[in-house]
């Protein structure tokens, strides 16, 4: 089991966060004790008092009573004495970047609330959505959530590295996370909803997902490097009249059917898959390398 990297301490002239150990080579262990643990392992073990032991940015042990007095590399023990401990809680469908426009067009029904504030979110740029992102995974920490996903599929054009953005906010607070890159493809003068600056064409698309993976993804299956393991392209056609959702019919062809998808480029394989989701004709496309 892995946990989350805390932020570095930069007044701790000894931490070496990349590695989890001090300049010795010691492994720095975060040691919680006295505290009622419930495991949800397959078994739901549970102990009314127990301790877990953070090796590094790994879960190192889980077991009943305190933990072992001779551990070494443990600059901190936590008395969590009349306290719950879990494993930390996974959100895994997000919009950071409506943290913004968070108190508008309460309401408004889904359809209307999109046509309120798809004008707004349509100037969103790279700073915003990196305070957007701030201002969400702060939310869920302090709620227990150390492990997130971001469904962005907003990208007006020059708007920056939204997905940098992301991720730089993740990496500061020390959630892990899987980012995903979405795109809508349907603009107002098709009968969408977005204004049509804020849509990109499949091939657009497509090209700015393979630029983000080779900046962002992390293809590593080792849990403690997997602070960006797997990374998801969503491709959005759901802003549609009713008439036009109905005379179009099933999805055909589009992104779903596009040969990059099928056959990979720039070294990604792209391998396709339709699922429902909570947004209509919603394409997931995994990416493995």
């Amino acid at each position: 089991m892995a946990a989350p990297e805390a932020p570095a301490d930069p007044a701790d002239p000894a931490r070496d966060p990349r590695s989890g150990a001090d300049r010795t080579g010691v492994l720095i262990r975060t040691v919680i004790e006295n505290c009622a643990v419930a495991t949800v392992d397959a078994h739901d073990t549970e102990y009314a008092s127990g301790h877990v032991v953070v090796a590094g940015n790994r879960v190192e042990s889980v077991g009943p009573g305190p933990a072992p007095a001779d551990l070494p590399g443990v600059p901190r023990r936590v008395d969590g004495t009349g306290h719950l401990l879990t494993p930390g809680l996974v959100n895994t469908h997000h919009h950071f970047y409506q943290w913004l426009t968070r108190g508008l067009a309460q309401d408004a029904g889904l359809f209307d609330w999109l046509v309120a504030l798809y004008s707004i979110w349509a100037r969103i740029d790279e700073p915003m959505v990196y305070e957007a992102a701030r201002g969400s995974l702060a939310m869920m920490a302090r709620g227990g959530v150390t492990t997130a996903m971001d469904h962005h599929y907003v990208f007006p054009h020059g708007a920056g590295d939204l997905l940098g953005a992301d991720i730089r906010a993740a990496r500061e607070l020390g959630v892990r996370f899987s980012p995903t890159r979405g795109s809508m493809d349907l603009g107002t003068e098709q009968g969408g909803l977005p204004p049509d600056f804020a849509v990109e064409t499949t091939e657009a698309a497509l090209t700015a997902t393979e630029a983000a993976i080779d900046a962002h993804h992390d293809p590593s299956l080792r849990l403690d490097a997997a602070r960006r393991r797997r990374a998801l392209l969503a491709v959005l056609r759901l802003h549609r009249t009713p008439a036009r959702r109905r005379d179009a019919g099933p999805p055909q062809g589009g992104a779903a059917a596009h040969p990059r998808l099928q056959d990979g480029a720039g070294g990604t394989v792209l391998q396709g898959d339709v699922r429902h989701g909570p947004h209509r004709l919603l394409r997931v496309h995994r990416l493995a390398r």
